[in-house]
């Protein structure tokens, strides 16, 4: 009944299928590297391995620097003739990434040669610099494709054919006699990400050529502004993703990183929901910003919160009855800390109810906002994380990661219901069904949702 009262548009749901599948393959293409490597490597460079995989990662999504949200926010999918605000776009994007890309390889450079004097595992961060320039690159083209609709050509390439290469690029250095640390496994991973990401830049010079010849926009100014508030909040993206990891790998040991990192991963699983919808749901959404349809988008909202809660929330459930059995799958030592992982997946599921309100919160003109509340937020995160990790070790780590994802998330829930008058939650869904039933029953039409004024460097 509820479905036919919100018909869901089937292109719609045919994209969110595909998205779904697609970073469920990966996930699952994720644990098979995860899983290959802790029984390739011992515990030692199996951390090392994940030290090095998360100090890059985390490196990558800072030399972004923002130019995904920016492309998301900013590009038009029905431009009209003579418009050129998507070659100027890409044109910026282009300019920022490549910024990124150079100062991550200096830097390898420099390390390479300054960094042999140093112990494990900070002789190797030069391996880490040239994955996360890499990873850079990746993370914007996966936005720049969704936006065009081409979920395939976002996702397969690094989600589907990086992690599936890996695993079996790992195995047949093992069989070849080549694996013999965490190094060598970190090289095969950065090399097969270099590969499919030229794939991808490849299809993108084809579409964009004439944008990547274009003059610089008088308007990259202010693009400039929103890019360094994208940058700022990336950090931070990057430090809450990361940080606890790397953090574990420096002072309580690498073993016990490669536990909390297989435990973090576990627990992402329930975010694939909302990581699925936010691949398609994200560029929809923002064209209904940019039409002013304030209405359509808080239904599209709703619906695509609660999905997701309810997938998460039972995949928690599931997680607790065989959590420890797949933790021992990884090492029999790591099923010691199962409570660990039930509180990450706290944190996944709160991250599920509030749907994508971080991410209508940066297209909806409130990257400065965030910026403030997370900075703030994130200065009592890393008292919390002290406090915490002091007394309880573990446990402690993950019970501050779930305070910083609840506080955060109320954060950007706020701001969106004050500018947008929109309600980023999962109990959204109900909202339009409870208000059309009493509208009915006073006999008159309802207007729910309104569009305010608009806020300072939205779109529309």
């Amino acid at each position: 009944m509820i479905l036919h009262r919100l018909p869901i548009n089937p292109k719609e749901l045919a994209r969110f299928i595909s998205a779904f599948a697609s970073r469920f393959g990966s996930t699952i293409l994720s644990f098979t590297v995860l899983f290959v490597a802790s029984k390739l490597l011992p515990t030692f460079e199996y951390g090392l391995y994940i030290f090095l995989f998360s100090v890059g990662s985390a490196l990558g999504l800072i030399a972004v620097f923002g130019q995904q949200i920016l492309v998301v926010k900013h590009y038009r999918r029905t431009s009209i003739d003579g418009d050129t605000t998507n070659d100027e776009l890409i044109r910026v994007n282009i300019n920022w990434l490549a910024l990124g890309a150079l100062l991550l390889s200096c830097s390898a450079v420099i390390l390479w040669f300054v960094g042999n004097a140093w112990p494990s595992p900070y002789n190797a961060l030069p391996i880490a610099c040239l994955f996360g320039a890499v990873f850079a690159l990746s993370e914007y083209l996966q936005n720049y494709f969704r936006i065009h609709g081409r979920i395939s050509m976002s996702l397969l390439p690094r989600e589907i054919i990086w992690r599936g290469a890996s695993a079996i690029a790992m195995l047949a250095a093992a069989a070849l006699g080549l694996l013999y640390s965490g190094i060598e496994a970190m090289l095969i991973i950065t090399v097969l990400l270099t590969i499919v990401t030229i794939y991808q830049l490849i299809d993108f010079a084809k579409t964009e050529g004439p944008a990547l010849l274009s003059r610089l926009p008088r308007q990259r100014e202010r693009w400039r502004s929103e890019s360094l508030y994208f940058v700022a909040n990336n950090l931070l993206n990057a430090c809450a993703s990361y940080l606890e990891t790397i953090a574990i790998g420096a002072f309580l040991g690498l073993d016990k990183a490669a536990f909390y990192f297989v435990a973090l991963r576990i627990a992402m699983l329930l975010t694939l929901p909302i990581t699925a919808i936010d691949t398609v749901g994200i560029p929809l959404i923002a064209a209904r910003f940019q039409s002013g349809d304030s209405r359509g988008a808080q239904k599209l909202i709703g619906r695509l919160s609660f999905a997701s809660f309810g997938i998460s929330f039972a995949g928690a459930l599931l997680i607790a009855l065989v959590g420890r059995h797949v933790l021992a799958l990884f090492n029999q030592e790591f099923a010691a800390h199962f409570e660990v992982l039930l509180i990450l997946c706290g944190a996944a599921v709160i991250q599920s109810f509030f749907g994508p309100g971080s991410w209508l919160l940066m297209i909806g003109g409130g990257e400065r906002f965030f910026l403030i509340i997370r900075s703030i937020l994130f200065v009592a995160y890393l008292g919390v994380l002290y406090l915490l990790a002091s007394l309880f070790s573990l446990p402690g780590v993950a019970i501050a990661s779930v305070l910083f994802t609840l506080s955060s998330n109320l954060g950007a829930t706020i701001w969106v219901m004050k500018r947008w008058g929109i309600d980023n939650m999962a109990t959204a869904f109900f909202q339009p069904i409870v208000l059309r039933r009493y509208a009915a029953k006073q006999n008159h039409p309802s207007a729910p949702f309104t569009r305010p004024a608009q806020a300072d460097g939205a779109p529309g």
